[in-house]
């Protein structure tokens, strides 16, 4: 079976920075040649290998359907507000958008259009265009058609040229009609009333982020740090960075509000406290819902243990104004045949092994991304005989000497950081666990096209991960649960996300897909794990890729 799932992909976000009167169609992919204009200064003003990634991350519907996609969760989406303003910090960036606002470019990223989005009120309006010009045919090929799904009875598995899809919603924020607004429980009735319009509308929402990037979502939770890229890029991301704590009394009442309406919580995007306050709170008001991480990433480690936790690899931590930047090494844990062994993103916006526990023993749904970043790829640059890009650490490993090892760049707000017990945190005693600079710059030197299976190795990182955990938690029946239940692809695809090479866009999914079934029994050996009995790889990659997706919105649905 080459059906297809996907728990969090975007189908209109590329247009909602395009020109009123929605000049572009969401059923047409946007790629570099409509931004062929201005695209010399786009990519000098943007890393060339960003711009690359994010036109090559497609998902239109015409693209799906012809990729063997069944169904789709598509996130209700409202640019925040301050990711507006980081990216209009750059003045040259803006300038280019104006001398291109009478060209083909200036349609696809429309000068006028980021001054509205900087002064956007009323976010939930954004969202109501964006289903707007979602029209439920393709208008180029006109038997391509969109399915709302909103009960069981319209789905129909094997009906040609046909795209199901069900939403979700990407920050709280997109659900407001008053971004002023500062009352929470006005605040709760307007969303209350949003949701009730979507429902009027025949459309379902299966899941809902609490928060997203910016600081909007404060009234509920504390966002986790997401935006490393753009302070890579030299963007003024500042205000994009956590200064609060935790999940709030409001945050709590928006969480019964989504249980009234069998709406999941998606925990992507909240701070690691707030996650924790929330299954805390679930658990004394014995909410039992699955609980669902749309797009996310492992940090193939437990905050806490006695074993080992978050502290032992931090690498260095510094108090920035309201905030603790800390550099995090990246854990490795399991071996590739041929490659460095590849580390994962123990960023605190990724899963610990508790947040995948929450999930597994809520039956829920763990989308993994398909971002090069999110899941553990690093770019790294040898610069001089013992000097590196900034995102390398030295450390001294004892009878071993100097060793370089990779690391990631998080921000924790000044609450959390001391809230979560860090404030006495000193460079980490597991740092030399983590994966080894100096082997992935001499692969790069040596023969970068071997950078794409090493990122599909990351890939593979998680799966293997997720089916560890299951064998801690319930044996070889956890292991069982966990590829034939709870994991699935939230690619994030049509995001801003950088792709890794091997998948960067839905028509390589079955490419993806094929390599998992050639490669996955091997890694699954190799680190002491095993498939399920009984269980075939093809079937095992039949569920992850398709069918858990599939029979998780379908139990949603009546």
């Amino acid at each position: 079976m080459n059906y297809f799932f996907d728990s969090h992909l975007h189908l209109t976000l590329k247009n909602q920075f395009s020109k009123n009167g929605n000049s572009t169609s969401p059923w047409k992919a946007i790629t570099k040649e409509d931004l062929k204009e201005g695209l010399p200064k786009l990519l000098e003003i943007f890393a060339l290998g960003l711009i690359d990634k994010m036109f090559g991350s497609q998902s239109s519907p015409d693209l799906l359907i012809q990729g063997g996609y069944k169904m789709v969760v598509m996130p209700l989406f409202a640019p925040d507000v301050d990711l507006v303003k980081a990216l209009s910090s750059k003045k040259i960036f803006m300038d280019l958008l104006k001398k291109y606002k009478n060209s083909r470019f200036g349609e696809v990223l429309s000068y006028e259009r980021y001054q509205q989005l900087l002064g956007a009120v009323n976010a939930f309006s954004i969202v109501e265009n964006d289903l707007k010009i979602l029209p439920a045919k393709d208008p180029f090929h006109p038997d391509r058609k969109i399915v709302f799904l909103n009960s069981k009875s319209q789905w129909k598995e094997n009906e040609p040229d046909t795209l199901f899809v069900v939403c979700s919603v990407e920050g709280i924020h997109s659900l407001r009609s008053n971004l002023q607004e500062s009352h929470a429980d006005v605040i709760l009735q307007d969303i209350r009333q949003n949701i009730q319009k979507i429902k009027s509308q025949g459309i379902n929402i299966v899941m809902a982020n609490l928060t997203h990037i910016d600081r909007n979502n404060r009234d509920f939770c504390n966002q986790a740090y997401a935006m490393d890229g753009m302070r890579v890029s030299n963007f003024d991301e500042k205000d994009l960075r956590p200064v609060d704590s935790g999940l709030t009394d409001a945050g709590k009442n928006l969480v019964d509000l989504l249980e009234e309406n069998q709406i999941c919580t998606d925990i992507k995007h909240m701070s690691p406290q707030a996650r924790f306050q929330l299954y805390f709170y679930r658990q004394s008001k014995g909410i039992k819902s699955p609980l669902v991480s749309s797009h996310s990433g492992l940090c193939g480690i437990p905050f806490e243990s006695a074993q080992e936790g978050f502290k032992d690899y931090v690498y260095s931590s510094v108090k920035e104004d309201k905030c603790y930047r800390v550099r995090v090494g990246k854990p490795v844990k399991y071996k590739f045949d041929n490659f460095p062994s590849p580390g994962f993103n123990a960023s605190t916006i990724n899963l610990f092994d508790e947040d995948v526990k929450a999930i597994y023993e809520s039956n829920g749904l763990l989308g993994i991304s398909l971002d090069e970043r999110v899941i553990g790829y690093t770019k790294a640059r040898r610069l001089g005989p013992d000097h590196f890009s900034a995102n390398v650490g030295g450390i001294t490993v004892k009878n071993q000497g100097r060793k370089y090892i990779l690391t990631d760049t998080d921000f924790l707000s000044d609450h959390e950081y001391h809230d979560l017990n860090l404030f006495n945190t000193h460079r980490g005693q597991l740092l030399h666990q983590c994966a080894d600079a100096e082997e992935l710059t001499e692969m790069i030197r040596r023969n970068s096209t071997d950078i794409p299976p090493h990122q599909f190795h990351h890939f593979l990182n998680q799966i293997l991960h997720g089916v560890k955990l299951g064998k801690d938690l319930e044996g070889a029946k956890g292991i069982e649960k966990m590829l034939t239940q709870i994991l699935c692809v939230g690619s994030d695809f049509d995001g801003l996300i950088e792709a890794i090479d091997w998948c960067t866009s839905c028509m390589h999914t079955k490419k993806l897909k094929d390599r998992f079934i050639k490669q996955f029994p091997k890694a699954l050996m190799d680190n002491h794990l095993f498939l399920p009995q009984n269980w075939t790889i093809e079937r095992i990659a039949d569920r992850l890729f398709y069918e858990n997706g599939r029979d998780f919105v379908l139990s949603r649905l009546k």
